[in-house]
């Protein structure tokens, strides 16, 4: 009987743990993609974006990202700068990121319709789920001072329609007298704050944002043409005056009067009367989320593609890259296959996945508009049909970073396409500016980074890559197209410390593609990237083959004139 108490008792123990334990997996994660908790910003999934998002007191600005994008890695740190300084602001506004680089993201931004990154939605307060309810778009920035300028224009503007009505007032007014000014402040506020601006100024609300977890404290904008700002004196704008609720003005204006110069009068002043301000909010932790040195990627050699590193590219091209697009048609349909068609001539398969994705053009060809959500499902689907699609671990090798946030898909992506472009000229026919055309379409339509697209676009413009007509030319108009955008990223934030952006081969990797003086000896070049991404010198694993076949260079018909201007253009 005792034994049997005791097998009911533990029972009944781990019932109530299994219970907790799956009430506490409600989605929120310590970290991904390019933040993490402690930068102050809200942290989506897709387990708990409802849940975060919807039927909240206070609003959201959301930064729906892709960690591999450059744009979004160079806008973080401004981004997590700007979460810092506006944290006192968490009871009316609060920042949150979602990295649609994760495939269980993908389908909430196919939904929001996020074509571009990083984009900015904002979501009022008891914000409704539903089809048509994607946010208000905000204007993409590299600023966060300008990301700021309106967000304080848009809570100025809910305010003014009757939503925020939690907030401080935001709006600006003109006064006569002290008495009119003060008329509406609550009872128990002992100091108000009178901000003397004009109507464009974003100063006073920002200030009134910046103190609304002072308690007992408000700040006020008025007009600086009307008659209390005659009365107050003030003759230099934004001008600040702090008043007792029993109406007795002290002038504040700061000699050069910033936003900053404007709060730190505001708190000595404060200071000054004993006030008891709240608790700091801002944890200034050192966040290193990379410190293990054994994460840290050594290789023997970099010049070496890993089967891995294109597995891991083509996983995150089919999960999320043609998933994101709300509806996949005309263009962008055609585009996308003929990208997987220039994969099934060109890649160097291995296992299943070349079934797979030959079963994935065929469906797609069955009809003319497809939804992402159902691409999505298709991919899933095909995936279990000829599963194990995926040979590797799945994770990047030769292409992985220092640090999360470098290298990685973008890294994998270029290694991609100089496979494609190697491996097509060794195929019957010409296939190379077959694959560039592909290339051109992919970027064009699926690249999650939209300011990498527009350049690359731009790029294929100006060194006039429908012109190229041949395999060679096509393998190294690439090379030349992936060394320029390297010279302008070059001590770019996004530039891996440790993988620093150079024009490849470096003389040590490859000392006979340097002429005397410096100049490129193509026909040494060509045979490098040929050594380098031909499909027999694909390494699957960190093992590096040192024997290697050198692909005979094809430059009796070469025109090296063409090729030398298009690269010093």
């Amino acid at each position: 009987m005792k034994r049997l108490l005791l097998l009911l008792l533990y029972i009944i123990i781990i019932n109530d743990s299994v219970k907790s334990a799956v009430i506490s997996d409600n989605g929120d994660v310590d970290e991904q993609g390019l933040y993490s908790k402690s930068d102050h910003v809200m942290i989506l999934t897709r387990k708990n974006f409802d849940r975060r998002v919807y039927g909240q007191k206070h609003s959201l600005l959301v930064e729906f990202y892709n960690s591999y994008c450059g744009h979004c890695r160079a806008f973080a740190p401004k981004f997590k700068s700007f979460a810092a300084d506006i944290v006192s602001w968490k009871n009316v506004i609060q920042l949150a990121v979602l990295d649609c680089s994760v495939d269980e993201n993908n389908e909430i931004c196919r939904q929001f319709e996020i074509m571009a990154y990083p984009s900015f939605r904002y979501l009022h307060e008891n914000y409704v789920k539903g089809n048509a309810n994607v946010g208000e778009r905000f204007e993409s920035t590299d600023s966060a001072e300008k990301l700021k300028s309106q967000l304080i224009s848009k809570l100025q503007s809910e305010q003014s329609m009757g939503r925020l009505a939690f907030a401080p007032p935001l709006g600006i007014a003109s006064y006569a007298t002290y008495t009119s000014a003060l008329s509406d402040v609550p009872n128990d506020v002992i100091y108000t704050f009178l901000i003397f601006e004009n109507a464009n100024s974003t100063v006073g609300s920002e200030l009134a944002l910046d103190t609304s977890t002072y308690k007992q404290i408000r700040v006020k904008r008025v007009f600086d043409n009307c008659e209390l700002a005659n009365i107050a004196g003030v003759t230099h704008f934004p001008g600040l005056v702090a008043v007792r609720a029993t109406l007795e003005p002290t002038p504040l204006t700061p000699k050069l009067p910033t936003k900053l110069n404007l709060l730190k009068a505001i708190n000595t002043f404060l200071r000054s009367k004993n006030y008891a301000f709240p608790a700091s909010e801002i944890d200034m932790k050192d966040n290193n989320l990379y410190s293990n040195s054994e994460e840290k990627l050594k290789l023997s050699n970099s010049d070496v593609v890993y089967y891995s590193d294109l597995e891991k590219t083509l996983k995150t091209i089919f999960h999320t890259e043609i998933t994101r697009h709300k509806t996949l048609k005309a263009e962008e349909l055609q585009a996308l296959l003929n990208f997987l068609d220039i994969l099934l001539v060109a890649f160097p398969f291995k296992g299943n996945l070349r079934s797979y994705t030959e079963d994935l053009a065929q469906t797609l060809r069955t009809k003319s508009v497809w939804g992402g959500s159902e691409v999505y499902d298709l991919v899933k689907r095909l995936e279990n049909t000829h599963a194990p699609v995926y040979i590797t671990d799945l994770d990047y090798i030769g292409c992985k970073g220092s640090q999360p946030k470098y290298r990685g898909y973008t890294c994998g992506l270029w290694t991609l396409f100089h496979t494609l472009t190697v491996n097509a000229a060794n195929k019957p026919g010409v296939q190379g500016p077959k694959v560039l055309t592909a290339v051109h379409g992919y970027v064009k339509h699926f690249f999650g980074c939209t300011e990498c697209a527009e350049h690359f676009q731009a790029m294929a413009a100006r060194n006039r890559l429908f012109n190229v007509k041949e395999n060679d030319k096509a393998i190294l108009w690439l090379w030349i197209s992936h060394n320029e955008v390297n010279l302008r990223l070059a001590g770019d934030l996004t530039e891996d410390p440790e993988h620093p952006k150079i024009q490849y081969p470096s003389t040590l990797k490859c000392p006979e593609c340097r002429l005397s003086r410096g100049a490129w000896n193509l026909p040494a070049v060509y045979e490098y990237l040929q050594r380098v991404y031909g499909a027999d010198n694909i390494q699957e694993g960190q093992r590096i083959s040192k024997s290697s076949a050198l692909a005979t260079s094809p430059f009796s018909d070469l025109d090296i004139g063409m090729l030398s201007l298009l690269y010093t253009a």
